[in-house]
């Protein structure tokens, strides 16, 4: 990227000695170094680690979301080197089935009963697919909360990440478009888009990200 940046800043002064314009300010644009964030939390070497998505409102629940919101941020933390073992997305769903009183379970014990060393825990605040059963938009949107919890630790001190007592706060939005009649799996494809979407948000704080790279968005 920097070297893009650096043969275009060339092109700059070649092309401004020959115009003679003012052209500094773009010239230092080009030449400054690339705006890199680095990991603010890097997973431990062979730590075991479920993802556990939860709907702060039930009739929420969207499993085509959840699948692939897990699948594109396993897959982006993967390719980012990240050190962890993240588990099968099945194995949380199946505990959720046999477990009738799951919802009240503490973020500890879910991860107990799963064999995790932490536990990263997203709350869907909110999650949209389409306005209403028989709205002509589809508005995909979601609002959510997350936080990473070590499964042994005493309760008090159990969050690793972030400092925010409440978890830390992300969200994604696509653009609205028309429901065709014709093809009633339009929800679940926009909401497997926005799952896709929202992976970049959820796993940028865990990776090295460079900021002036736009955000990918599903296909």
């Amino acid at each position: 990227m920097h070297s893009v940046r650096a043969a275009a800043a060339a092109l700059f002064v070649l092309s401004g000695m020959t115009a003679g314009c003012n052209i500094l300010g773009p010239v230092m644009y080009y030449l400054q170094p690339p705006r890199i964030q680095k990991p603010e939390y890097e997973f431990p070497e062979n730590t075991r680690v479920a993802m556990v998505i939860e709907a702060a409102q039930p009739e929420q629940e969207n499993p085509v979301f959840n699948q692939a919101l897990y699948e594109r941020a396993t897959e982006m933390l993967r390719e980012g080197k990240c050190a962890a073992t993240f588990l099968p997305i099945r194995k949380v769903t199946d505990l959720r089935r046999r477990a009738a009183d799951f919802r009240k379970w503490s973020i500890q014990k879910i991860g107990r009963e799963l064999d995790a060393d932490q536990v990263l825990y997203i709350k869907l605040d909110s999650l949209i697919i389409r306005p209403a059963p028989d709205h002509p938009l589809i508005t995909p949107e979601s609002a959510l909360r997350m936080k990473l919890i070590d499964v042994q630790a005493p309760s008090l001190h159990a969050r690793i990440w972030p400092e925010e007592k409440a978890g830390r706060s992300v969200g994604c939005k696509r653009q609205t478009a028309h429901l065709a009649d014709e093809n009633p799996d339009a929800p679940d494809i926009e909401a497997r888009k926005l799952g896709y979407d929202t992976a970049y948000w959820v796993t940028m704080p865990f990776l090295t990200v460079d900021l002036e790279e736009s955000p990918p968005v599903a296909p």
